[in-house]
């Protein structure tokens, strides 16, 4: 699963690519980027107009409540991991069918992680998950995330990852404007585009080790 990616490019740029309305501030998130990390987040606000916001890499369902077991949002996705949501059952899973229905979202990156190398796409500097995101209120407080959608790993990402998954890579304009189509709510009608994406249209290098 995806728990580890970068993201060079600035808050403005990235707006500027999808011609979003740009609601982070530069320096909003970091370069590298983990679960619980403020993330950036490309959506349609509510005129249907696309933006780009900060959430927080870890979806909460918009029906959490806090318990005694567990009394902070964090506490819950610590024990019930969300950053990644599978596309077989994306439509299915309780965590996850209500955002995919009307939450759709496109989480920029400039590569991801996995065992010790990074992914990117060739010729590109900034590309696209599938992302979901939700919001939970909860007293006062206002809580905004989000999750990366994954599917079977293609062969170069594979030979990398034990339980061979990669995310969703929206790597042209059609699939990218089909995943935001709000007038889409099933997942066979997006069955394409949860095909891994082809090794020849990717490259990879080694991490450089810890100092």
């Amino acid at each position: 699963m995806c728990h580890r990616f970068h993201i060079k490019t600035g808050a403005q740029a990235i707006a500027d690519m999808l011609d979003a309305t740009n609601q982070c501030e530069e320096g909003a998130f970091q370069q590298e980027l983990f679960p619980l990390a403020t993330v950036p987040v490309i959506r349609a606000d509510a005129s249907s107009s696309l933006e780009l916001v900060a959430c927080h890499w870890s979806l909460l369902p918009r029906t959490w409540k806090p318990s005694a077991k567990y009394p902070t949002w964090k506490s819950f996705v610590r024990k019930y991991p969300t950053f990644n949501a599978r596309s077989e059952s994306i439509d299915e899973k309780l965590s996850f069918r209500q955002s995919f229905a009307d939450r759709r979202a496109l989480i920029p990156a400039t590569a991801f992680f996995e065992h010790g190398f990074y992914f990117g796409l060739e010729g590109v500097e900034t590309f696209w998950f599938a992302g979901l995101w939700d919001r939970c209120t909860v007293a006062e407080e206002t809580i905004e995330t989000c999750t990366i959608v994954t599917t079977q790993a293609n062969r170069l990402v594979g030979r990398h990852h034990p339980r061979n998954r990669m995310p969703v890579i929206l790597a042209d304009e059609d699939a990218r404007k089909r995943w935001m189509d709000p007038a889409i709510s099933r997942r066979g009608e997006l069955q394409d585009l949860f095909r891994p994406l082809a090794d020849d249209r990717m490259t990879h290098w080694p991490a450089e080790p810890a100092q």
